[in-house]
């Protein structure tokens, strides 16, 4: 398997311009300590406006390689300075889950995983307060948790995708 050529198809398939260097925006911090260096982040709201996508879309889109357990991690990001509501953040998600799909290259010694992140500065408001407070989106026929972390913390993306069990 060749890393670079696996993320050079991703980024042969967005405009350069919607290709950043940090998850970080929307008034809210990302710490990438730790997340792999050969990566590629997308600004998913500028590559949807540049495809005359209306839909809701995530934040960020990040790739990268998971060597150890030789995966593409796909990891659609909502970012959320202040309260994140259920249903919207399901939303985003879940449109974006299905583009990361549409760009992600098929491979035969690569399996792409999934994980939704969702880094908000307070809390969640739910859209059925009594149900489970777990947010899932569907994706693929399956239910995908959301890995949920903080803004600002150190670490915060690497541990939330830490959690997912996927690295």
């Amino acid at each position: 398997m060749n890393v670079n050529r696996v993320l050079n198809a991703i980024r042969g398939r967005v405009s350069t311009e919607n290709l950043i260097n940090s998850c970080s925006g929307e008034g809210c911090r990302v710490d990438m300590t730790d997340v792999p260096s050969d990566r590629i982040i997308i600004d998913v709201e500028r590559e949807f406006d540049s495809r005359n996508m209306r839909e809701k879309r995530c934040d960020r889109l990040l790739f990268f390689i998971n060597t150890v357990e030789n995966n593409l991690v796909a990891a659609p990001i909502e970012l959320k300075s202040g309260r994140a509501e259920q249903s919207d953040v399901v939303g985003k998600l879940e449109n974006s889950l299905r583009f990361a799909a549409s760009i992600a290259p098929r491979q035969r010694t690569l399996k792409t995983v999934y994980v939704p992140v969702l880094l908000h500065g307070r809390d969640i408001k739910w859209t059925n307060p009594k149900g489970l407070k777990q947010l899932n989106v569907r994706y693929g026929g399956a239910s995908l948790q959301i890995f949920r972390g903080r803004c600002d913390a150190p670490k915060n993306l690497w541990e939330v995708l830490s959690e997912s069990g996927n690295l």
